[in-house]
C-alpha cells in the first residue's frame, strides 16, 4: 500500500524537472524573443552560379576575437584556402567589406576564400571542367581558437550544369553552339567566339559557357578546323567567318544587327579583324590578351587570314607597333572592348597594342579599356575560381578578371547604337 510519505519524494522530484522546464523554457523564449543565437553563415544565395559572386557574412561572433575562416573543396584532391578576421563590436563579420587580418589577399574580397584556393602540392589548378564547368560544393568554417564555432556548405553549380550546348555541321559550320539557359523573349545579342587558338590551354568552351550563361547565344567557332584536325599553319579562311556569321543571323532568339565577335590571346586579332572588315555583319567586338593588328604567322611568313585565297596583308612580329600595322577600329559601330596584361607572358608588350588600337578607335560610347599592369596572360577567364592563377600575380589576375567580365556584360546588355534600333 502506497502511503502519502512515499509519495513525497517523487512529487519534490516532479516538482524539479517542472522547475528546469519551467527555466529552459523561459530562457529560450527570451533567446527566441531577443534573436540570440550562436555564431552561424548568412549567404544571401544558396545554391549559387559558378558565374556570381556570392554574399558570406557570419553573424552573433564575440567582439574582439579572431575568427579564422577556412573553405575547402574535395574536387580530385583537396583544396583549401584560409583568412583570419577580427570581429567588429557587432559581432558580424561581412567578407564582402571587411579586410581580413591574415589572409592569401590582401583587402575586402568576399570571392577571395574562393579563388585562392590551393592544394597541398602547390601544383595550379588547370582543369576548366572542375573550375566553371562543373558542379561544386565548397565547405565553409569558421573557428576562434581550436573550436569551431560554425559550418555550412555553398553549392555552386557549374556551368555545363546550366547552358546546354550543341554540335553543329551546317553550311560549312564546325563548332558549337552554347544556348542560355532561359529563352529570353525578343531578340538578343549573339557572340561568335573564335576557338582553338589559344595555345595549350583550354579556355573556349568555359568562356563560350560563361557568354550563354549571362544569357547571349555563342557559336564557339573552330577556327583552325575541327577538333583533332587543326590546321598546323594556323591560317583562317574569311569565308568559314562567313558562313557562321550567316548561320547564327538564323537562329531563333538571335538580334541579327547585334552579332559580336570575340577572341583572346591569338584569337583578339581575328576577332577585331572581322568585326572590321565586314562592319555590316558585325556590331562589336571583344578583343583581350592580344594584339590590335593582324601579325603574320612565323617562323616562315604566312597568313593569318586569306578572303578567296588571297593574303590579307598582316605584320610580321608583334615588336612593331606602328600606326600602319594596327586595325582600323574606328570602324566598328558598335562598343568595343579591349585588355592587356602587364606580366603578360606570351604579349609582353599587350598593353602597347592596347594603346595603339584605342588611339586608332577614338571615342566611342559603350567601350571598355582594360589595363591590368600586374595581370598575367589569361585574365580572360571567367572569375571566382583559382584556375590559371599563377601564386605571384594571382590577386591582380583575378582583379583583371572581375573588371574585364563586368565591361563584358555591360557591352551586350547595353542598348543598339544603330539608328533607329
Amino acid at each position: 500500500m502506497t502511503t502519502q510519505r512515499s509519495l513525497r519524494p517523487l512529487t519534490r522530484l516532479l516538482a524539479a524537472l517542472a522547475a528546469v522546464l519551467l527555466s529552459v523554457t523561459a530562457i529560450s523564449g527570451c533567446a527566441a524573443a531577443s534573436g540570440r543565437v550562436g555564431p552561424r553563415f548568412l549567404v544571401d544565395d544558396n545554391p549559387s552560379a559558378a558565374w556570381e559572386p556570392v554574399h558570406i557574412r557570419i553573424r552573433s561572433l564575440p567582439p574582439g576575437q579572431l575568427v579564422t575562416v577556412t573553405a575547402t573543396v574535395s574536387q580530385g584532391s583537396v583544396w583549401s584556402s584560409q583568412a583570419v578576421y577580427a570581429v567588429p563590436a557587432d559581432g558580424m563579420v561581412d567578407l564582402a567589406t571587411q579586410a581580413p587580418v591574415e589572409a592569401p589577399f590582401t583587402g575586402a574580397d568576399g570571392m577571395g576564400l574562393f579563388w585562392s584556393l590551393a592544394n597541398d602540392s602547390g601544383a595550379p589548378a588547370t582543369s576548366a571542367d572542375t573550375w566553371g564547368e562543373s558542379s561544386i560544393t565548397v565547405d565553409l568554417e569558421a573557428s576562434i581558437g581550436a573550436r569551431t564555432v560554425a559550418r555550412t556548405g555553398l553549392h555552386r553549380i557549374g556551368l555545363s550544369t546550366t547552358v546546354r550546348s550543341r554540335a553543329v555541321f551546317d553550311d560549312g559550320v564546325t563548332g558549337s553552339l552554347f544556348e542560355p539557359p532561359v529563352r529570353a523573349t525578343g531578340l538578343k545579342p549573339a557572340v561568335i567566339l573564335f576557338d582553338n587558338t589559344d595555345s595549350g590551354l583550354s579556355t573556349g568552351g568555359l568562356i563560350a559557357s560563361q557568354l550563354a550563361a549571362l544569357g547571349y547565344p555563342t557559336l564557339a567557332l573552330s577556327t583552325y578546323g575541327s577538333a583533332g584536325r587543326p590546321d598546323p599553319g594556323h591560317t583562317f579562311a574569311a569565308e568559314t567567318f562567313l558562313s557562321a556569321i550567316s548561320w547564327l543571323r538564323t537562329q531563333p532568339g538571335v538580334d541579327r544587327d547585334r552579332i559580336f565577335t570575340f577572341g583572346s590571346s591569338r584569337g583578339a586579332q581575328l576577332a577585331l579583324w572581322a568585326a572590321v572588315a565586314f562592319p555590316n555583319l558585325v556590331y562589336g567586338a571583344i578583343a583581350p590578351a592580344g594584339t590590335t593588328g593582324l601579325i603574320c604567322n612565323s617562323p616562315v611568313p604566312s597568313p593569318v587570314v586569306t578572303l578567296g585565297g588571297s593574303w590579307v596583308p598582316c605584320t610580321t612580329g608583334t615588336a612593331d607597333v606602328s600606326p600602319a600595322a594596327v586595325l582600323p577600329l574606328g570602324d566598328i559601330e558598335g562598343p568595343v572592348v579591349l585588355g592587356c596584361a602587364g606580366n603578360d607572358e606570351q604579349l609582353a608588350n599587350g598593353c602597347t597594342w592596347l594603346a595603339a588600337g584605342r588611339k586608332a578607335r577614338g571615342e566611342h560610347v559603350g567601350d571598355a579599356f582594360v589595363v591590368a599592369p600586374d595581370a598575367t596572360h589569361v585574365f580572360y577567364v571567367p572569375p571566382y575560381t583559382p584556375l590559371y592563377l599563377a601564386s605571384a600575380h594571382a590577386q591582380a589576375t583575378e582583379d583583371a578578371r572581375v573588371a574585364l567580365w563586368k565591361a563584358i556584360a555591360a557591352a551586350l546588355s547595353a542598348p543598339s547604337s544603330l539608328p533607329g534600333r
